[in-house]
């Protein structure tokens, strides 16, 4: 099968009808991020896709710009078709819908449909539906569509895929054509068996040990089997374990490194979490939780100071001169009374009330140094002021009481206001430098933070390398092997003991099962069921001869794609290092291609371009094999299998790829140069380009165009 030509009709980013004329070796699709690469290999994976035939049909395939040239009610056609010739004619296979814009301004899908034309000479032969599909399958067997269709370098080793060794030998090779031959000498066998021992039920002599030994027979087959089965378990676990063993002795300075990375990244990732902590930031809540907002309230403090000493000093003043006014008023009443009573009047507590008593025992007036005797009225006088000095404390309570000259204490409070503002005047003086050292600590926080990321940021760059350059081994499989490494020799020297001991065992069973047979045989011969017994053993014979020539053919098979994938390698990388591919069957029946040395020694971790073009050998060879078994031709169709490759492998590659006889399709971003024209569109290395032999196109979008509206958007096809 030979693709003439693909057109893609408003689908998605394609725009009206998009039509691409593919070359018989290599056509080249070149475009930069976001002009269509992939757009066009999806449309591919939905034209190829045959498992349904009414499948959801999805209205983003549906190009925004068809549907903003629409009015209400209007229609129009997504449309997938690919012109190519097979057996001699030339078909049209076609996927399209139909979609129609509502008055709503939604798009309703209808009129799925899936068409085959097939040109007869000057006829057309038509098929609709599951007809067209089971045709497509027949020109582009699905067994073969998934080694020809490649997204991305991940995709390309199709040994990644479950059960791939054993789908690419059951559909490639002659082993699928000796499965009838086995089923038929398998039931042959267990027919000549069972007509052996009917015969041999039949001869009285021999009836017993024939019983015994047909008996002894199945047991040995039965117990082969299980011993088979268990081998092949422990030759997986012993081959898994050794795989693990070799993967880390070439990155063991790989889990090292990663070991030590992890460390550090918990360490800063440790050191991030803290310094994110200590960051205090609700500016708007520390105004005032933390009386941010007094900074600046000193001179306003200061002035507040002075009124309120101002208010306290007018209210002594006023209090000072009530106190006169009332003492005042008291002592002419005292006086008054005094004279009253003939007394020549003093001060209440004048002297006091010590010196009082001093003076009456004394008989002495220390006031003006008279004598005072008993019973002489100066005596009488002294003691009559003691008593009044004594009778006025007792009679405070008792005095007239005084009106307060100020009924409520708000000077007071104003200046215990004061005090408290005082006490914390120090706290006001340095606010200001405070915040300036708490938002300065936050910056500086902020600095240390954005070096941890960084920090990080280059400890998570440097483990993505390491990883990228270990073969086979995850990051958990690393981490673990670091500490688990002799639990893997453990573990695999137990499987590897194992199946040395099976193996023993499983010969001692084959040499017993072959004594039995013997046995059996013997005694058979001198029976009448002499003739089934040969035939039995002949129809053994034929079954062991037909297992082994399977196993022979499927290694031949194997052989011959390790020499086609080898012949690809020497070219993709020509003045490289390249070794040499082969291809290894694992004891769970799956396999791997790897590269060796010349000394035979396995080339762990080649470079991503090294293992790209091996990948892609084996895909060359497969395609190889299948166009010699199938007598028919296949295409393979890439999306980005180069995105590693440096600028002068890259030239290298698509050069031998140009040159090899196989219809090569690449949808790439290569040649594309980082200078840009004026319209900003990205130009292409010509000097490079045109060494390339291909049908070379280049995808990029019509401009002008709106960034933010997909309506705008078209992806046009130009020939280069």
């Amino acid at each position: 099968m030979i693709i003439k030509s693909i057109t893609l009709e408003n689908f998605r980013s394609y725009y009206g009808v998009n039509t691409i004329e593919v070359g018989d070796r290599l056509t080249l699709m070149i475009g930069a991020n976001g002009e269509g690469k992939t757009t066009l290999f999806e449309a591919l994976e939905w034209l190829f896709d045959t498992t349904d035939l009414m499948p959801k049909v999805d209205t983003k395939y549906v190009s925004k710009k068809k549907i903003s040239d629409l009015e209400s009610t209007e229609s129009a056609n997504v449309k997938v078709s690919m012109t190519y010739v097979c057996n001699g004619s030339e078909r049209i296979y076609e996927k399209s819908f139909k979609f129609t814009k509502t008055l709503s301004g939604e798009i309703s899908p209808s009129n799925f449909a899936v068409r085959l034309y097939i040109q007869n000479g000057v006829e057309k032969d038509v098929r609709d539906g599951n007809a067209a599909l089971a045709q497509f399958d027949r020109d582009f067997p699905s067994s073969v569509r998934q080694y020809c269709l490649f997204k991305g370098e991940q995709e390309l080793n199709i040994f990644n895929k479950p059960a791939a060794l054993a789908y690419l030998v059951e559909t490639f090779s002659q082993v699928r054509n000796f499965d009838p031959y086995l089923h038929f000498m398998e039931r042959a066998k267990s027919l000549s068996e069972k007509a052996t021992d009917n015969a041999m039920s039949s001869d009285r002599k021999n009836t017993r040990e024939a019983t015994r030994l047909r008996g002894l027979i199945k047991s040995e087959e039965e117990k082969l089997g299980d011993l088979k089965s268990e081998l092949k378990v422990k030759q997986t676990e012993a081959a898994n374990f050794q795989s693990l063993l070799e993967n880390l002795e070439q990155n063991k300075e790989a889990s090292s490194l990663l070991h030590s990375t992890n460390e550090r990244l918990a360490t800063l990732k440790e050191q991030l979490k803290q310094a994110q902590g200590e960051i205090k930031e609700e500016y708007n809540f520390r105004l005032l939780d933390e009386m941010w907002i007094l900074m600046g309230f000193l001179p306003i403090a200061e002035e507040f100071r002075q009124l309120v000493a101002k208010l306290d000093q007018s209210k002594r003043a006023q209090q000072s001169k009530y106190d006169q006014e009332i003492g005042a008023k008291k002592l002419a009443k005292t006086i008054q009374q005094e004279l009253v009573d003939g007394h020549v009047p003093l001060a209440i507590n004048v002297p006091d009330e010590n010196t009082m008593r001093e003076m009456l025992n004394d008989e002495i007036c220390k006031v003006c140094g008279r004598p005072a005797h008993k019973g002489t009225p100066e005596y009488a006088f002294m003691q009559a002021r003691l008593d009044a000095f004594l009778a006025s404390k007792k009679t405070v309570e008792d005095e007239e009481e005084v009106e307060p000259l100020f009924k409520n204490d708000y000077i007071g409070e104003l200046n215990r206001m004061y005090n408290t503002l005082h006490n914390n005047m120090r706290f006001l003086t340095n606010l200001d430098g405070f915040i300036t050292k708490a938002i300065f600590f936050n910056f500086e926080k902020h600095s240390q933070i954005d070096k941890i990321t960084a920090n990080i940021d280059r400890e998570e760059d440097s483990k993505k390398k390491i990883l990228a350059q270990t073969e086979g081994l995850t990051e958990d499989q690393l981490v673990s092997a670091y500490y688990e490494i002799s639990e893997w020799w453990s573990g695999r020297m137990q499987a590897e003991r194992s199946s040395e001991y099976l193996s023993t065992q499983i010969e001692k069973h084959e040499k017993d099962l072959a004594g039995y047979r013997q046995e059996y045989s013997k005694i058979s011969e001198e029976s009448s069921a002499a003739m089934y017994a040969r035939s039995s053993q002949a129809i053994l014979k034929i079954l062991n001869a037909f297992t082994a020539a399977k196993q022979s053919n499927k290694r031949e098979f194997l052989n011959q794609l390790e020499e086609a994938a080898n012949e690809y390698l020497a070219q993709l990388n020509k003045g490289d290092f390249r070794g040499t591919a082969r291809i290894v069957e694992k004891p769970d029946d799956s396999a791997e291609i790897i590269l060796v040395d010349v000394d035979g020694t396995r080339v762990y971790n080649p470079n991503t371009a090294l293992k790209t073009t091996m990948y892609m050998s084996l895909l060359f060879a497969v395609a190889k094999l299948t166009t010699i078994k199938h007598e028919n031709d296949y295409p393979l169709i890439f999306d980005a299998p180069t995105s590693s490759f440096t600028g002068s492998k890259e030239g290298d590659f698509f050069s031998v790829i140009g040159d090899i006889q196989k219809q090569t399709i690449i949808v790439t971003k290569s040649f594309l140069t980082e200078k840009e024209n004026s319209l900003g569109e990205s130009l292409l290395d010509k000097s490079k380009i045109e060494k390339i032999n291909a049908k070379k196109y280049r995808l990029k979008l019509k401009r002008p165009f709106v960034e933010e509206d997909l309506s705008t958007i078209q992806t046009v096809i130009e020939d280069i």
